[in-house]
């Protein structure tokens, strides 16, 4: 999600929700021309940028990376967690080369403050415009958490593409049975209808459209449901 037989879904490059039950130290890796997010949902993780910075994420930390020139990190089970899980989801999206060159930087926030959707949906912006970090390419990360079974619809925006992804719990979205570790894609589409019952836990990414991005078709698009091949436990 994206997956191989989905093709491609640009902006959208990758997608992992990694679980770690002990620190394994493969070095710094490099991002170039791409956006990385990524977000802590349970443990500790220890952050080591290439300047030799270094910093813990907690639950509910987002580091949202912006390599138009490239950043060199490494992101590990933070060493006194030892025995314990950590878990954090990533999202790499491509930069487009013909569009203003962004400022490449490293962001490392909290989560922004839960905002009641409904009597029992919480929604937590995560990156974006209600959300502490920004994106170059105005994306738009939110987590929904129902405290009690309902249906929502949740608005989307035309002109948007994105992926939806199933951290905890079961539900249904656009009327498709969904469980933990099940993904979707989707664009062009104004509200995404989600049922989902108490514990169910729902992560949103999308970006808007620009004039130049021609691969985005006109209509309507939902594709889903399914495991996405960058699952890592």
């Amino acid at each position: 999600m994206p997956t191989t037989e989905q093709g491609p879904f640009p902006p959208f490059d990758r997608f992992a929700d990694t679980v770690a039950n002990a620190r394994v130290q493969r070095g710094l890796h490099e991002h170039l021309a791409e956006e990385v997010v990524t977000y802590v949902l349970d443990g500790q993780v220890h952050h080591e940028d290439g300047a030799g910075q270094h910093t813990v994420l907690r639950p509910g930390s987002v580091l949202l990376v912006t390599a138009h020139q490239e950043i060199r990190h490494e992101l590990t089970m933070q060493p006194t967690q030892e025995g314990r899980a950590a878990r954090w989801l990533s999202i790499v999206l491509r930069l487009p080369w013909h569009t203003q060159a962004p400022v490449t930087s490293v962001q490392i926030k909290d989560a922004g403050d839960a905002i009641p959707m409904t009597t029992t949906v919480v929604e937590r912006p995560v990156v974006g415009s209600r959300a502490r970090a920004d994106s170059a390419l105005g994306l738009e990360c939110t987590d929904f958490e129902f405290t009690g079974e309902a249906e929502t619809a949740i608005p989307l925006g035309r002109g948007h593409r994105g992926v939806a992804y199933v951290l905890q719990g079961r539900g249904r979205i656009e009327k498709e049975p969904v469980e933990a570790g099940m993904g979707a894609v989707f664009e062009n589409i104004g509200r995404l209808a989600v049922h989902g019952a108490p514990g169910f836990r729902l992560f949103l990414a999308s970006v808007p459209r620009t004039d130049s991005d021609e691969s985005y078709p006109e209509g309507e698009r939902f594709q889903g449901a399914r495991y996405p091949g960058g699952k890592s436990r």
